[in-house]
């Protein structure tokens, strides 16, 4: 995605090292082994100085999400990221999707069940990210899975389980959605009364991140009207994303086809 972020990434590459990063990564471990029968959750940790962020898997307007190259024991795989609920980085009139502070991406490893019950298996990865300010500047490091400082699982653990508290969950509403020339509707049946919401679309270039997302409540959920970006230039089929009602309350929704002007093109549901 070339954007204002990546070209000035691209002025600042070469001359990036860990110390000025401004960010450090790890790799951590929710337990020494995993339980029979189930992944071993890894996550790398991601500490950002302030003011500094990473992207999520839709980066918004400018930027990329994290990259990781892994490298494992031969019959282990890893799973996808499990991206937490991102936040909206407003500068000027860039709008992104990402994360400041802390934060926690987590992965399962899966191994040969036969192995399940010997030590933590020797895990390391190759991290490419982009953490940006003012500017931004392209990162990268060689993370190695090794047991936390004088063995005490706790802190980790206690990291994991405020990830999942974090992690998106399946919107157990109705939803269905119109387009218009300069917009889509999203109609949202079933869910709490709420006196406002975000949505956080999942693929790039369809809404325009910058625009004011209307919300209208209804008798049986809400209405959020979504601008169309500029950069769309051909119909789609499927809006899916995050709709956040607050802090560790984000559900993923989708609505696979649309009503256009008045015609289903599409059976449309969550």
């Amino acid at each position: 995605m070339l954007s204002t972020c990546l070209l000035l990434c691209a002025a600042h590459a070469g001359a990036q090292s860990p110390e000025n990063s401004h960010a450090k990564v790890e790799l951590i471990a929710e337990q020494s082994k995993a339980p029979p029968g189930k992944p071993l959750w890894v996550g790398l940790l991601f500490r950002l100085d302030p003011g500094w962020h990473i992207y999520w898997q839709n980066p918004g307007d400018s930027g990329e999400p994290p990259e990781v190259q892994w490298q494992l024991p031969a019959g282990f795989s890893a799973g996808a990221i499990r991206w937490p609920q991102p936040i909206r980085l407003v500068t000027g009139t860039v709008v992104d999707y990402g994360y400041e502070g802390r934060v926690l991406l987590m992965v399962p490893i899966k191994g040969p069940l036969a192995l399940h019950s010997t030590r933590m298996p020797s895990v390391s990865a190759d991290v490419k990210y982009i953490v940006c300010r003012e500017i931004c500047i392209p990162g990268k490091a060689h993370v190695t899975l090794a047991a936390p400082p004088g063995g005490d699982w706790g802190p980790w653990r206690a990291l994991f389980a405020q990830a999942r508290q974090q992690l998106p969950r399946p919107a157990p509403w109705s939803v269905t959605a119109e387009a218009s020339k300069s917009q889509f509707i999203l109609t949202v049946r079933g869910a709490p009364q709420v006196p406002s919401v975000m949505f956080f679309p999942l693929e790039p270039n369809q809404i325009d991140n910058a625009s004011r997302q209307e919300f209208e409540p209804t008798r049986s959920g809400f209405r959020l009207r979504l601008k169309k970006s500029d950069l769309l230039v051909k119909p789609i089929t499927s809006l899916r994303g995050l709709i956040v009602l607050g802090p560790g309350r984000a559900f993923e929704v989708g609505a696979d086809g649309f009503t256009i002007n008045g015609t289903a093109v599409h059976r449309a549901g969550n």
